[in-house]
Protein backbone atom coordinates (compact mmCIF):
# COMPACT_ATOMS: atom_id res chain seq x y z
CA UNK A 1 0.00 0.00 0.00
CA UNK A 2 1.34 3.42 -0.96
CA UNK A 3 2.39 5.48 2.07
CA UNK A 4 0.58 8.78 2.56
CA UNK A 5 2.72 11.92 2.94
CA UNK A 6 2.24 15.37 4.36
CA UNK A 7 2.25 18.25 1.90
CA UNK A 8 5.47 20.31 2.02
CA UNK A 9 5.93 24.10 1.76
CA UNK A 10 7.67 23.89 -1.63
CA UNK A 11 4.57 22.21 -3.03
CA UNK A 12 2.64 25.42 -2.33
CA UNK A 13 4.35 26.99 -5.35
CA UNK A 14 2.80 24.33 -7.62
CA UNK A 15 -0.63 24.92 -6.10
CA UNK A 16 -0.36 28.70 -6.55
CA UNK A 17 0.77 28.42 -10.18
CA UNK A 18 -2.10 26.05 -10.98
CA UNK A 19 -4.63 28.30 -9.25
CA UNK A 20 -3.25 31.38 -11.03
CA UNK A 21 -3.63 29.68 -14.40
CA UNK A 22 -7.26 28.85 -13.65
CA UNK A 23 -8.20 32.23 -12.12
CA UNK A 24 -6.38 34.61 -14.46
CA UNK A 25 -6.41 32.69 -17.76
CA UNK A 26 -8.91 29.82 -17.96
CA UNK A 27 -11.73 31.67 -16.17
CA UNK A 28 -11.70 34.38 -18.83
CA UNK A 29 -12.23 31.86 -21.64
CA UNK A 30 -14.90 30.03 -19.66
CA UNK A 31 -16.71 33.32 -19.11
CA UNK A 32 -16.67 34.11 -22.83
CA UNK A 33 -17.85 30.64 -23.82
CA UNK A 34 -20.42 29.90 -21.10
CA UNK A 35 -21.39 33.29 -19.62
CA UNK A 36 -22.33 33.16 -15.93
CA UNK A 37 -22.00 29.36 -15.99
CA UNK A 38 -18.30 29.88 -16.71
CA UNK A 39 -18.03 31.05 -13.09
CA UNK A 40 -19.27 27.67 -11.90
CA UNK A 41 -16.89 25.77 -14.17
CA UNK A 42 -13.88 27.85 -13.13
CA UNK A 43 -14.65 27.30 -9.42
CA UNK A 44 -15.11 23.56 -9.91
CA UNK A 45 -11.82 23.42 -11.79
CA UNK A 46 -10.13 25.24 -8.89
CA UNK A 47 -11.32 22.62 -6.41
CA UNK A 48 -10.45 19.79 -8.80
CA UNK A 49 -6.91 21.11 -9.20
CA UNK A 50 -6.46 21.18 -5.42
CA UNK A 51 -7.64 17.60 -4.99
CA UNK A 52 -5.66 16.28 -7.98
CA UNK A 53 -2.43 17.96 -6.89
CA UNK A 54 -2.83 16.67 -3.33
CA UNK A 55 -3.40 13.17 -4.71
CA UNK A 56 -0.44 13.54 -7.10
CA UNK A 57 1.79 14.39 -4.14
CA UNK A 58 0.41 11.28 -2.38
CA UNK A 59 -0.97 13.32 0.51
CA UNK A 60 -3.57 12.04 2.95
CA UNK A 61 -6.69 13.67 1.48
CA UNK A 62 -8.60 13.36 4.74
CA UNK A 63 -5.90 15.41 6.46
CA UNK A 64 -5.58 17.98 3.67
CA UNK A 65 -9.36 18.40 3.35
CA UNK A 66 -10.62 17.68 6.88
CA UNK A 67 -14.36 17.40 7.48
CA UNK A 68 -16.02 16.59 10.79
CA UNK A 69 -19.54 16.87 12.14
CA UNK A 70 -20.03 20.53 13.22
CA UNK A 71 -20.65 21.58 16.83
CA UNK A 72 -23.31 24.15 17.70
CA UNK A 73 -20.95 26.34 19.76
CA UNK A 74 -18.43 26.44 16.92
CA UNK A 75 -21.12 27.28 14.37
CA UNK A 76 -22.22 30.18 16.57
CA UNK A 77 -18.61 31.23 17.07
CA UNK A 78 -17.99 31.13 13.33
CA UNK A 79 -20.97 33.40 12.64
CA UNK A 80 -19.96 35.89 15.34
CA UNK A 81 -16.34 35.81 14.16
CA UNK A 82 -17.58 36.51 10.63
CA UNK A 83 -19.60 39.52 11.80
CA UNK A 84 -16.65 41.03 13.64
CA UNK A 85 -14.26 40.41 10.75
CA UNK A 86 -16.81 41.69 8.23
CA UNK A 87 -17.26 44.96 10.13
CA UNK A 88 -13.50 45.45 10.31
CA UNK A 89 -13.06 44.68 6.59
CA UNK A 90 -15.94 47.00 5.64
CA UNK A 91 -14.43 49.85 7.66
CA UNK A 92 -11.15 49.40 5.79
CA UNK A 93 -13.02 49.21 2.47
CA UNK A 94 -14.98 52.41 3.16
CA UNK A 95 -11.83 54.21 4.25
CA UNK A 96 -10.04 53.25 1.04
CA UNK A 97 -13.18 54.09 -0.96
CA UNK A 98 -13.19 57.61 0.45
CA UNK A 99 -9.84 58.32 -1.20
CA UNK A 100 -10.25 56.08 -4.29
CA UNK A 101 -14.01 55.76 -4.92
CA UNK A 102 -13.91 55.00 -8.65
CA UNK A 103 -11.26 52.30 -8.30
CA UNK A 104 -12.98 50.50 -5.41
CA UNK A 105 -16.43 50.70 -7.01
CA UNK A 106 -15.09 49.37 -10.29
CA UNK A 107 -13.32 46.48 -8.54
CA UNK A 108 -16.61 44.95 -7.39
CA UNK A 109 -18.74 45.90 -10.38
CA UNK A 110 -18.26 42.60 -12.23
CA UNK A 111 -19.66 40.46 -9.40
CA UNK A 112 -22.51 42.94 -8.87
CA UNK A 113 -23.44 42.73 -12.56
CA UNK A 114 -23.68 38.94 -12.31
CA UNK A 115 -25.83 39.09 -9.17
CA UNK A 116 -28.39 41.56 -10.56
CA UNK A 117 -28.65 39.75 -13.91
CA UNK A 118 -29.81 36.36 -12.57
CA UNK A 119 -32.40 35.11 -10.01
CA UNK A 120 -31.40 35.40 -6.35
CA UNK A 121 -31.29 31.64 -5.72
CA UNK A 122 -29.05 31.10 -8.72
CA UNK A 123 -26.85 34.00 -7.58
CA UNK A 124 -26.57 32.41 -4.13
CA UNK A 125 -25.47 29.15 -5.77
CA UNK A 126 -22.95 30.73 -8.15
CA UNK A 127 -21.59 33.61 -6.03
CA UNK A 128 -21.93 32.28 -2.47
CA UNK A 129 -22.15 28.49 -2.21
CA UNK A 130 -19.84 27.44 -5.06
CA UNK A 131 -16.93 29.76 -4.10
CA UNK A 132 -17.38 28.87 -0.42
CA UNK A 133 -16.84 25.18 -1.17
CA UNK A 134 -14.37 25.33 -4.06
CA UNK A 135 -12.14 28.20 -2.88
CA UNK A 136 -11.89 26.76 0.61
CA UNK A 137 -10.90 23.38 -0.78
CA UNK A 138 -8.25 25.13 -2.86
CA UNK A 139 -6.84 27.80 -0.55
CA UNK A 140 -7.50 26.57 2.99
CA UNK A 141 -7.31 22.91 1.98
CA UNK A 142 -4.58 22.41 -0.60
CA UNK A 143 -2.59 25.65 -0.33
CA UNK A 144 -2.65 26.06 3.46
CA UNK A 145 -2.19 22.29 3.76
CA UNK A 146 1.30 22.77 2.28
CA UNK A 147 2.17 25.36 4.95
CA UNK A 148 0.63 23.80 8.06
CA UNK A 149 3.95 22.15 8.90
CA UNK A 150 5.67 25.52 9.39
CA UNK A 151 6.83 26.41 12.91
CA UNK A 152 4.53 29.43 13.11
CA UNK A 153 0.89 28.77 12.29
CA UNK A 154 0.45 32.49 11.58
CA UNK A 155 3.08 32.44 8.84
CA UNK A 156 1.03 30.01 6.77
CA UNK A 157 -2.25 31.76 7.57
CA UNK A 158 -0.90 35.15 6.50
CA UNK A 159 0.80 33.88 3.33
CA UNK A 160 -2.39 32.18 2.15
CA UNK A 161 -4.51 35.21 3.11
CA UNK A 162 -2.33 37.62 1.10
CA UNK A 163 -2.31 35.35 -1.97
CA UNK A 164 -6.07 34.81 -1.57
CA UNK A 165 -6.59 38.59 -1.55
CA UNK A 166 -4.27 39.13 -4.51
CA UNK A 167 -6.07 36.44 -6.54
CA UNK A 168 -9.30 38.42 -6.39
CA UNK A 169 -7.92 40.43 -9.27
CA UNK A 170 -7.73 43.95 -7.83
CA UNK A 171 -5.36 45.73 -5.49
CA UNK A 172 -8.40 47.61 -4.17
CA UNK A 173 -10.06 44.39 -3.01
CA UNK A 174 -6.84 42.81 -1.79
CA UNK A 175 -6.64 44.26 1.74
CA UNK A 176 -10.25 43.61 2.90
CA UNK A 177 -10.23 40.18 1.23
CA UNK A 178 -6.92 39.34 2.92
CA UNK A 179 -8.44 40.34 6.29
CA UNK A 180 -11.25 37.86 5.70
CA UNK A 181 -8.66 35.32 4.52
CA UNK A 182 -6.83 35.54 7.85
CA UNK A 183 -10.03 34.63 9.69
CA UNK A 184 -10.71 31.77 7.26
CA UNK A 185 -7.24 30.32 7.71
CA UNK A 186 -7.41 30.71 11.48
CA UNK A 187 -10.72 28.84 11.55
CA UNK A 188 -9.26 25.88 9.72
CA UNK A 189 -6.07 25.71 11.79
CA UNK A 190 -7.95 25.97 15.10
CA UNK A 191 -10.83 23.61 14.29
CA UNK A 192 -9.21 21.28 11.71
CA UNK A 193 -12.57 21.30 9.94
CA UNK A 194 -13.21 22.90 6.55
CA UNK A 195 -16.92 23.11 7.33
CA UNK A 196 -16.47 26.24 9.46
CA UNK A 197 -14.35 28.14 6.94
CA UNK A 198 -16.85 27.20 4.23
CA UNK A 199 -19.72 28.46 6.41
CA UNK A 200 -17.85 31.73 7.08
CA UNK A 201 -17.13 32.14 3.35
CA UNK A 202 -20.72 31.34 2.35
CA UNK A 203 -22.26 33.84 4.76
CA UNK A 204 -19.81 36.54 3.71
CA UNK A 205 -20.76 36.11 0.03
CA UNK A 206 -24.46 35.48 0.63
CA UNK A 207 -25.18 38.67 2.59
CA UNK A 208 -24.49 41.13 -0.29
CA UNK A 209 -26.36 38.84 -2.71
CA UNK A 210 -29.44 38.88 -0.47
CA UNK A 211 -29.18 42.64 0.06
CA UNK A 212 -29.01 43.26 -3.69
CA UNK A 213 -31.97 40.93 -4.13
CA UNK A 214 -33.99 42.89 -1.59
CA UNK A 215 -33.05 46.20 -3.20
CA UNK A 216 -34.27 44.91 -6.55
CA UNK A 217 -37.73 44.40 -5.01
CA UNK A 218 -37.99 48.04 -3.89
CA UNK A 219 -40.04 50.07 -6.39
CA UNK A 220 -38.01 52.88 -7.92
CA UNK A 221 -39.82 56.13 -8.76
CA UNK A 222 -36.92 58.06 -10.19
CA UNK A 223 -36.11 58.04 -13.86
CA UNK A 224 -33.17 56.07 -15.23
CA UNK A 225 -31.31 59.33 -15.77
CA UNK A 226 -31.71 60.32 -12.12
CA UNK A 227 -30.47 56.92 -10.94
CA UNK A 228 -27.46 57.12 -13.23
CA UNK A 229 -26.68 60.61 -11.92
CA UNK A 230 -26.76 59.37 -8.31
CA UNK A 231 -24.49 56.42 -9.14
CA UNK A 232 -22.05 58.72 -10.92
CA UNK A 233 -21.97 61.09 -7.94
CA UNK A 234 -21.34 58.21 -5.51
CA UNK A 235 -18.56 56.82 -7.67
CA UNK A 236 -16.80 60.18 -7.84
CA UNK A 237 -16.92 60.92 -4.12
CA UNK A 238 -17.93 58.87 -1.08
CA UNK A 239 -19.40 61.05 1.71
CA UNK A 240 -17.25 61.19 4.85
CA UNK A 241 -20.45 60.60 6.82
CA UNK A 242 -20.73 57.11 5.29
CA UNK A 243 -17.16 56.27 6.28
CA UNK A 244 -17.86 57.54 9.81
CA UNK A 245 -20.90 55.28 10.17
CA UNK A 246 -18.87 52.20 9.20
CA UNK A 247 -16.12 53.19 11.62
CA UNK A 248 -18.70 53.44 14.40
CA UNK A 249 -19.97 49.97 13.48
CA UNK A 250 -16.41 48.64 13.51
CA UNK A 251 -15.82 49.67 17.11
CA UNK A 252 -17.66 46.50 18.11
CA UNK A 253 -15.46 44.30 15.92
CA UNK A 254 -12.76 43.51 18.54
CA UNK A 255 -15.33 42.18 21.02
CA UNK A 256 -17.19 40.20 18.36
CA UNK A 257 -13.96 38.58 17.17
CA UNK A 258 -13.00 37.76 20.77
CA UNK A 259 -16.41 36.23 21.56
CA UNK A 260 -16.40 34.24 18.31
CA UNK A 261 -12.93 32.91 19.08
CA UNK A 262 -14.04 31.95 22.59
CA UNK A 263 -17.02 29.97 21.29
CA UNK A 264 -14.84 28.17 18.75
CA UNK A 265 -12.53 27.01 21.57
CA UNK A 266 -15.17 26.68 24.28
CA UNK A 267 -14.37 23.89 26.73
CA UNK A 268 -10.73 23.60 25.68
CA UNK A 269 -7.85 24.38 28.09
CA UNK A 270 -7.59 28.13 28.51
CA UNK A 271 -11.21 28.61 27.44
CA UNK A 272 -12.94 26.65 30.21
CA UNK A 273 -13.18 29.38 32.85
CA UNK A 274 -15.69 31.72 31.29
CA UNK A 275 -15.56 34.52 28.76
CA UNK A 276 -13.43 36.94 30.79
CA UNK A 277 -11.57 35.09 33.56
CA UNK A 278 -9.23 36.99 35.87
CA UNK A 279 -6.11 35.98 34.00
CA UNK A 280 -7.44 37.72 30.88
CA UNK A 281 -7.91 41.16 32.37
CA UNK A 282 -5.16 42.54 30.13
CA UNK A 283 -6.96 41.11 27.13
CA UNK A 284 -10.18 42.81 28.24
CA UNK A 285 -8.36 46.13 28.64
CA UNK A 286 -6.84 45.71 25.16
CA UNK A 287 -10.30 45.07 23.72
CA UNK A 288 -11.75 48.12 25.43
CA UNK A 289 -8.81 50.24 24.31
CA UNK A 290 -8.98 49.16 20.66
CA UNK A 291 -12.76 49.59 20.52
CA UNK A 292 -12.48 53.04 22.13
CA UNK A 293 -9.78 54.04 19.64
CA UNK A 294 -11.94 53.06 16.67
CA UNK A 295 -14.94 54.78 18.27
CA UNK A 296 -13.02 58.04 18.70
CA UNK A 297 -11.92 57.95 15.05
CA UNK A 298 -15.52 57.38 13.99
CA UNK A 299 -16.81 60.22 16.14
CA UNK A 300 -14.16 62.61 14.78
CA UNK A 301 -15.13 61.66 11.22
CA UNK A 302 -18.81 62.09 12.04
CA UNK A 303 -18.26 65.55 13.53
CA UNK A 304 -16.09 66.56 10.57
CA UNK A 305 -18.75 65.42 8.10
CA UNK A 306 -21.48 67.18 10.08
CA UNK A 307 -19.42 70.36 10.14
CA UNK A 308 -18.92 70.17 6.38
CA UNK A 309 -22.67 69.77 5.86
CA UNK A 310 -23.42 72.76 8.07
CA UNK A 311 -20.87 74.92 6.25
CA UNK A 312 -22.51 73.98 2.96
CA UNK A 313 -25.90 75.10 4.25
CA UNK A 314 -24.72 78.44 5.59
CA UNK A 315 -25.29 81.44 3.26
CA UNK A 316 -22.27 83.43 2.18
Amino acid sequence: MMEKRNLRPWMAVIFVLAFALDIFVVSGFLGMWFGVWGTLLHELLLALLAVLLAALFRADLRRVFPFKWPRASRVAGTLILWLGTFLAAMAVTMLVSYFFPQEVLGAGQGVQDIVVSIPVLLALFLVALTPAVCEELAFRGGFLGCLRGMKSKWAGILIVAVVFGAFHGSVWRMIPTAILGVALGYLLVETDNLFYSMLFHFVNNAVPVLLLGLLSLVPVQESAGDIEAVQTAMSSHLPLFTVAVYMLYACGAPFLIYIGNYLIHRGQPGYDRGLFPREKRKTLLALVGSSAYILVIGVIMFLASFGAIMRGLMPY
